[in-house]
């Protein structure tokens, strides 16, 4: 990878912090393929193909708008999402089957008001546009739009597993951010 990074370099003269940041967009695409593939391969495993891309939607529709957890290496990042698509796919859906369709829109405007309020939470590090405040309301809408899509969806189609899978992965997601925006805080007041 450094020898087409370098002929990339050379080509459009980009500056070492161009470089850097096109070498982490590279592994950040290396990391995601081959996550995805990985968990497509467990979810084939056990016959969950549909809800798991339904979820993998989902889950990548919020993730880009509200950011989230971010671990520091590639193992327990895959473990983590392994863990996450896993308990909204196949473990909560088993333990509580039966949510009510009023309770799981409860659940969902709950969740889509919590998601308001604390996204989004990103790597300001990574993402620097997102410091601009027009960027935060935006990601902001964009996560109101997603969540209102889907509880919508849900009223309609509640009966469909995927949607209460859906429903779970909107929770757990809730339950990152919320994990993320308390992590911030301790470490500010820790500074």
């Amino acid at each position: 990878m450094e020898a087409v990074l370098d002929k990339i370099q050379k080509e459009y003269n980009l500056t070492e912090r161009q470089r850097k940041l096109l070498q982490f967009s590279f592994l950040g695409i290396i990391y995601d393929v081959t996550k995805i593939g990985m968990l497509f391969v467990f979810f084939a495993c056990i016959q969950q193909i549909p809800a798991f891309l339904f979820n993998l939607v989902l889950l990548i529709l919020l993730r880009t708008n509200q950011g989230g957890l971010h671990l520091k290496n590639y193992i327990s990042c895959f473990l983590f999402s392994f863990a996450y698509l896993f308990l909204a796919i196949c473990i909560l859906p088993m333990l509580v089957p039966d949510i009510s369709t009023s309770l799981g829109l409860c659940i969902l405007f709950l969740c889509m008001i919590i998601i308001y309020k604390i996204g989004p939470q990103k790597n300001l590090k990574i993402y620097t546009k997102l410091k601009d405040s027009k960027n935060v309301i935006r990601s902001k809408y964009n996560s109101i739009l997603i969540c209102f899509a889907f509880i919508f969806l849900y009223f309609i189609f509640s009966d469909i597993i995927f949607f209460k899978q859906g429903m779970w992965l909107i929770v757990l997601h809730t339950m990152q951010i919320v994990f993320v925006t308390i992590n911030k805080k301790r470490k500010e007041i820790n500074k």
